[in-house]
Order: C-alpha cells, then sequence, then structure tokens
C-alpha cells in the first residue's frame, strides 16, 4: 500500500486532552480520531486473524450469535453424540467464544495460546499489569498472582463457651454498621447474610461483617453463569423477614454458604429472621452447617494465606475473561437414556484492550512499539529521495516481493524529508523498515528493527527473505 493515498494523521504533539502514553500514542500515531481510523482497524484485523488461526484448526466454526442466543441455540442439542461443540464469533473490537461439552474443554488453552501469540505477559485472570488499568492485580510479594489470602484478625476476640442462639431487640438497626454501635461490638463480630439467585434458586451467603461479597467468586463456586441479588418480596416469602434481619438459624429448603473467614468462630451475631430481631451467640458449624468456601472479596490489608506477606494490589488491564458452568437449561441424553447436564465455557478477548496494553507496555520517545503479530504492518519501504528513480523502482520492487512472500508491507512514496518518514515510521509502530538510499549504488539497503533499533546493511536482492525468516520464522 501506498502511504500517500491512505488517511494516516499522525501528529508531532499529543492532544491536549489524552492522558495515558496508550491514549496519546493512539492519537498520535493516527490510529484513533475518537473510534478506530485504517491504522487502528488493520491492528483489529490482525487481533481477529489470530482468533481464527487458534480456533479453526481446534474444529471450530464461526458464528454471528451473542451470548443469550448461542445459549438459546444450544437447547436443540439432544445427545452426547453432538458434543463437544465449539462456537465463536468476531465482531468489531472484540471475539467470544463458547464450549458446550461434558467438561469444561478447550477454551482456556485456546485464549491463552491467543494471548501468548500476542507476546503480552498474563496472569491467569487475564490481566496485563500497567498503570493505565482499571482492574486490580491481587499478588503476593513471594509467594505470585495466584497466592490465597487470609482476613485480618477480628478486633474483639469471640466470646468463650458453648453458648445457645439467644434473640434480642433491634429496632430500626439495618446495617451491620447500625447493629455494631447498638451493641458496642464491631463489624468483624457479626455474620453478613446476603440472599442470592443461582440458576434460579435461593441461596444464603454468608461474609463477615466487615468483608464484601465477590459475586464471581460466588457463581464460581456454585457452577453457575452469575448471581444476583434477590427480589424483596422473594426474600420475605422465604426467611419471613427483610433484608436486615436475615440469618441461617432456622432456615429450610435454601443452600447456605459461608466464608471461609467464618470457620472456627463462635458466639457471633447474625439476623433472626424476624423484623428488628437479631441473634446473639451464633456459632458457624454447630447452630447452622453451611459449606465454607472462599467467597469474600479480598481487600487491602489482608495477608498472604501461605507466607504471612502483605498483599500487593496493583492495576492492571483485563484483555478478557473465561469462565465455566453448568447451565439448568441444557441437557442431552447418553447411551442408556439418561439426562446428562451439559456444561458451558465462554470467553471473551477484547482486541481494544489488547492493543491499550500493548501500546502501555510497548513504547519509547520516538512512539509505538508493536511485535509483529499485531502490528499494522510488518514492513515499512521508505526511499530516502522519492524524486530518485533508482531509490523508487528498487522500493516498489520492494514492496511487489513482500507481498509475493506474504509480508504486508507499507510503500512510503511521500515527498517528505527523509526524517519525517522516519519519525513517522517509528510513530505508528511498524516493527522492520528498509530504507532505500544512497547505499543503493552499491546494491545495498539498510534493515532497521524498530524495537532494537538495530541497523542491517543487506543486499536489496536478500531484504525480503531475510525479513520472512524475522516475521515468519
Amino acid at each position: 500500500m501506498q502511504w500517500s493515498r491512505l488517511f494516516i494523521p499522525t501528529l508531532r504533539e499529543s492532544p491536549a486532552d489524552t492522558g495515558i502514553a496508550g491514549q496519546r500514542l493512539l492519537a498520535r500515531a493516527g490510529y484513533a480520531r475518537g473510534d478506530y481510523l485504517f491504522l487502528g482497524q488493520r491492528v483489529m484485523a490482525r487481533i481477529a486473524g489470530l482468533v481464527r488461526d487458534e480456533f479453526d484448526p481446534a474444529g471450530a466454526q464461526e458464528v454471528a450469535l451473542g451470548h443469550d442466543e448461542a445459549v438459546a441455540a444450544a437447547r436443540e442439542l439432544r445427545s452426547y453424540r453432538q458434543l463437544p461443540q465449539l462456537w465463536y464469533r468476531v465482531e468489531g473490537d472484540q471475539a467470544e467464544a463458547w464450549w458446550f461439552g461434558l467438561d469444561k474443554g478447550l477454551l482456556p488453552e485456546l485464549c491463552a495460546n491467543v494471548c501468548q501469540r500476542l507476546e503480552l505477559p498474563l496472569t491467569h485472570e487475564f490481566l496485563v499489569e500497567s498503570e493505565a488499568g482499571e482492574s486490580a492485580l491481587i499478588r503476593c510479594p513471594n509467594c505470585g498472582p495466584r497466592a490465597p489470602a487470609a482476613p485480618s484478625a477480628p478486633l474483639v476476640a469471640d466470646p468463650e463457651g458453648d453458648l445457645t442462639p439467644e434473640a434480642f431487640h433491634t429496632p430500626g438497626r439495618k446495617t451491620i454498621a447500625d447493629v455494631a454501635d447498638f451493641t458496642g461490638l464491631p463489624a468483624t463480630s457479626q455474620m453478613k447474610s446476603l440472599v442470592l439467585v443461582a440458576a434460579g434458586e435461593l441461596v444464603l451467603a454468608l461474609v463477615r461483617g466487615d468483608h464484601q461479597l465477590d459475586e464471581t467468586r460466588l457463581a464460581k463456586v456454585l457452577d453457575v453463569d452469575s448471581v444476583y441479588p434477590a427480589e424483596p418480596e422473594e426474600i420475605r416469602a422465604r426467611f419471613g423477614a427483610s433484608a436486615g434481619s436475615l440469618g441461617p438459624i432456622g432456615v429450610a429448603g435454601v443452600r447456605i454458604v459461608a466464608d471461609e473467614a467464618l470457620r472456627g468462630r463462635r458466639n457471633m451475631i447474625c439476623g433472626a429472621n424476624k423484623d428488628d430481631y437479631h441473634l446473639r451467640h451464633v456459632t458457624p458449624g454447630e447452630d447452622f452447617q453451611p459449606e465454607f468456601f472462599d467467597l469474600r472479596r479480598v481487600e487491602p490489608g489482608d495477608a498472604c494465606h501461605q507466607c504471612g506477606a502483605m498483599l500487593e494490589f496493583r492495576k492492571a488491564i483485563e484483555i478478557g475473561s473465561v469462565r465455566s458452568f453448568r447451565h439448568p437449561d441444557l441437557h442431552v441424553t447418553g447411551d442408556a437414556g439418561a439426562e446428562l447436564s451439559v456444561r458451558v465455557s465462554h470467553c471473551r478477548i477484547d482486541f481494544t484492550s489488547i492493543l491499550r496494553a500493548a501500546i502501555e507496555l510497548w513504547h519509547d520517545k520516538d512512539g509505538i512499539v508493536l511485535p509483529a503479530v499485531m502490528a499494522p504492518f510488518d514492513v515499512v519501504i521508505t526511499p530516502v529521495n522519492i524524486q530518485d528513480a533508482s531509490q523508487r523502482e528498487v522500493a516498489r520492487s520492494l514492496e511487489a516481493a513482500c507481498a509475493g512472500a506474504g509480508l504486508d508491507a507499507l510503500f512510503d512514496d511521500r515527498d517528505e524529508r527523509p526524517g519525517v518518514k522516519f519519525k513517522d515510521a517509528d510513530l505508528i509502530g511498524v516493527p522492520w523498515r528498509i530504507t532505500v538510499g544512497r547505499k543503493l549504488a552499491q546494491g545495498i539497503v539498510e534493515i532497521v528493527e524498530r524495537r532494537t533499533r538495530t541497523a542491517r546493511d543487506i543486499a536489496a536482492g536478500e531484504a525480503t527473505v531475510f525479513l520472512e525468516s524475522q516475521v515468519h520464522p
């Protein structure tokens, strides 16, 4: 492609209204003006092609369905012999994929392969550490990002003894803070009771009074797509009280799950399932029998469960997600006619977040430094003087040779000073540049690698073969 025919509005200075490096460079390099321009769309197409390269050989079928539509279509699966099914779609700046089977399937591996080929340093949660991120990357300085968290100790020790739950009047006290103020005991001495809906069924989730429930963790524990708060009418019909007076004692027909921070606690306070009443002296595992899981949201001040070091909270960019769950409405029949539950794995890959993360990671004072796998072009061919017939013709022949070798080449045919062309090539992040200049008289061109600034003199006739070995090793 000829640069002079393209709209690549590079800027020498960043627009005043942009903040982080990624946003500034997207504007300066002519990738975007609000939404994507030509170069930005080229990167989106590159990433989309990478997704197809990974998914198609695995037997995936490309569809044009959203998540709800894909799940609805999967209801037409009747026999386990039709499983597994691997579907995906690419639309705009994102890809989604679904695995319908009897196990978790290939999606985590396929998504990890895509990210590995993009050369991004990821955690298991598809996070890239960056100050420009809006997500939290939680890690132990000694044990890494997978380390389990230990909660801070309760502010007041639990009362001793095998005490019996006792109701007490708490008029108008609905919140954890209200009850703490009323009793003089801190939030760490209370159990917070939350009623949620999972796959159409009510679930009572318990966390320590000063903790927050992590609904994503809860959904994973329950093996469902998602959870959401129950409606007030549902709560009153099942528990006989409103939110703020709920607890686990005497509850029947509702699954009760409790956070691990409540394991071993004694004589705590919780709701009595009667408006304006609470219970004291309630002991998990004795006065009621919950299932214990890690359910709480990790907070600053928590320590690593393995080594005791304080956990670090760092900013990160989330480039995707993978989750797996049993869907209550998806079933197939086995050989003996038995009904089998279908497991759904769903992944999402966000191309815009990938580009943002790449630019935040790989840029310098001169512009963007993208890896070849996602750069808008593999190489920019730059004749120093476009008016020189020999330089112009060699540059054109190199463009044709690159095309024949499967390399995307940008021919900078503009009648500009060499310094302007070099600066623009550096700015837009093309990983290789062929400079056709004065050494052409000896049959030599210069090849420059953008990332390392390494320059090589090479025979013009061998330039394409060299680049092909670098871009497609």
